[in-house]
């Protein structure tokens, strides 16, 4: 299946160029939380610094809005059914290979600075992985400045890829903070309550903190002379506060920068990305041949000013079994760049269907569809509603527009063997960490033995598991 269109042409003087790459990811941060983006009242005064001297991506994704399926699409270069990691504090897939893999046969030192966050370790095999600092000062650890400038002080001929993660602005928030509420510019899907307001002041104080973190980083690189040898990429992992575990743009739609001093000019791009290109822009600038069975491809064309086309689709996941809620809502998407469709698979509309077929319908699918309350089907145009607040799914003059969204989605699921599009019941899947309880009698039933399948797509229908009408 062709997933998109690629540029023919190659860009001779960025191509096995061997830089630095410093991959700089911030944690839990929206793209609406940046300057560059609009909010003028968040601290972000490095990364704004920083876009004056970088190409900004204005339509870069990740595939899932959630850090370990997130970061395991970005060091993968596969979409999160393919390698695995589709429910949070899961792995991968056996035998999938990583930025790790593909960057050491090509004579790269690759390197974990900060949060992993990704499993098994055996797949993840980094040359060095740099552990993030605890700070008493501080709610969550910070990124291993001393060692990143003791292994730079080291190595000042082999090249490398770093991989700098924050575990900021991700909460728990820094709680002294100089914001006050008059200061905040919550986004228009967020309620304007004290609450929210005084979450945000925090929240602010921490991107603060993700700021000085990227400041020290970009210092690095100029004390060790590597700044003009070195691309340096930034991005937020996905999006915050009501955004993450969903497929929305406030989710998916990330920041995303990339600055090499004298390779890449500055400005702006509305080419069509994704965390799935990260794997294949490095190989192809470390000189090798990238893989077709990787489902992104390299940005190097984008990064030498070749073309503003990349993908025609982007996609997106969720499925928020194994994240600490006792309901189950899977959520699959497709994305042009201006028209976003997702369809909902747990949608009241589908439980009604079921119930009156005389099905039993199991207890979470049940509260899934209730907690969330969406239609089966959305359409937003991002280009005018960029928060997606206008559900255009029943327009008469975007059904064409829609169906064609549809039939793709689908067409890249079976491609990716996503168990959602078997006809028939949403399947549950065994997660050891935060599991679906379903036999706990206060939800009025036991079920015996085992409950679900296993991740290895080996699934159990969930309407033969009894419950109660609630």
């Amino acid at each position: 299946m062709q997933q998109s269109s690629r540029a023919a042409e190659r860009a001779p003087s960025l191509r096995g160029s061997r830089p630095n790459i410093v991959f700089f990811l911030a944690d839990d941060q929206s793209r609406f939380d940046h300057a560059i983006h609009g909010n003028t009242a968040v601290p972000t005064a490095v990364t704004q610094a920083f876009s004056e001297q970088a190409l900004v991506f204005d339509r870069t994704f990740t595939g899932q809005a959630i850090c370990a399926p997130s970061r395991s699409i970005l060091y993968s270069g596969l979409y999160p059914i393919r390698n695995g990691c589709f429910i949070n504090h899961t792995s991968i897939r056996p035998g999938v290979q990583t930025i790790a893999h593909y960057l050491k046969a090509l004579d790269y030192d690759v390197i974990l600075a900060g949060k992993s966050h990704v499993n098994p370790a055996e797949q993840f095999p980094w040359t060095q992985h740099m552990l993030p600092v605890r700070q008493p000062d501080l709610p969550r650890p910070v990124i291993p400045i001393e060692a990143m400038d003791h292994y730079l002080a080291r190595n000042m001929r082999k090249p490398f890829c770093m991989i700098v993660a924050s575990e900021y602005p991700h909460g728990p928030y820094i709680r002294e903070t100089p914001f006050s509420p008059d200061d905040i510019e919550l986004p228009p899907y967020l309620p304007e309550t004290t609450w929210n307001l005084n979450r945000a002041t925090q929240y602010y104080a921490s991107i603060q903190q993700k700021e000085r973190e990227f400041a020290s980083v970009l210092e690095l690189l100029e004390k060790h002379a590597i700044t003009e040898d070195t691309l340096v990429l930034y991005a937020d992992d996905h999006g915050a506060d009501m955004g993450k575990f969903t497929v929305f743009d406030r989710g998916l739609r990330v920041a995303f920068m990339a600055r090499w001093p004298g390779k890449v000019a500055n400005g702006r791009t509305d080419a069509l990305t994704s965390f799935v290109d990260f794997v294949p822009t490095a190989i192809e600038l470390a000189g090798g041949s990238v893989p077709e069975r990787l489902d992104g491809q390299s940005l190097v064309p984008v990064l030498a000013g070749l073309t503003q086309e990349h993908h025609d689709y982007v996609y997106g996941v969720a499925h928020n079994q194994g994240i600490q809620r006792r309901s189950v809502f899977p959520q699959r998407s497709i994305h042009d760049g201006r028209y976003h469709y997702v369809f909902n698979f747990n949608s009241l509309e589908r439980i009604e269907r079921e119930r009156e077929t005389g099905i039993t319908i199991n207890y979470f699918l049940e509260r899934g569809a209730k907690e969330h309350g969406l239609p089966e089907e959305q359409l937003f145009d991002t280009a005018n509603d960029p928060h997606e607040f206008n559900n255009l799914a029943d327009s008469p003059e975007l059904a064409a527009i829609k169906e064609q969204l549809k039939q793709q989605l689908f067409e890249w699921m079976e491609y990716q063997s996503d168990p959602l599009t078997e006809q028939g019941p949403v399947p549950f899947f065994d997660v050891k960490k935060h599991k679906l309880d379903q036999t706990e009698e206060r939800f009025g039933y036991i079920v015996p033995g085992a409950y679900v399948g296993s991740l290895d797509g080996q699934l159990v229908d969930p309407h033969a598991i009894t419950s109660p009408n609630p």
